[in-house]
């Protein structure tokens, strides 16, 4: 019984250890693949033209951002 339990224990061991060694291999490959999409995705953006925040209409003045039409009226916030 002493050598079932020996090799037991050692049985165990190396499922653990080999466990523990699958579970380092999948985490690498999740870090692996973010870093190829963030390092994608950031020659993507700056590919890109820088785009402006300026409505259609133009800029607005001050008065009208701070004026909301109500009822066909201009009021006061």
């Amino acid at each position: 019984m002493i050598h079932h339990d020996i090799m037991s224990s050692v049985a165990r061991e190396r499922v653990r250890d080999l466990r523990a060694e699958a579970a380092a291999g999948r985490r690498a490959g999740i870090v692996r693949r973010a870093r190829a999409f963030w390092e994608e995705r950031a020659t993507v953006l700056a590919a890109r033209p820088a785009r402006r925040r300026v409505s259609a209409g133009g800029p607005r003045s001050a008065a009208q951002g701070r004026c909301v039409p109500s009822r066909g009226t201009v009021q006061a916030r």
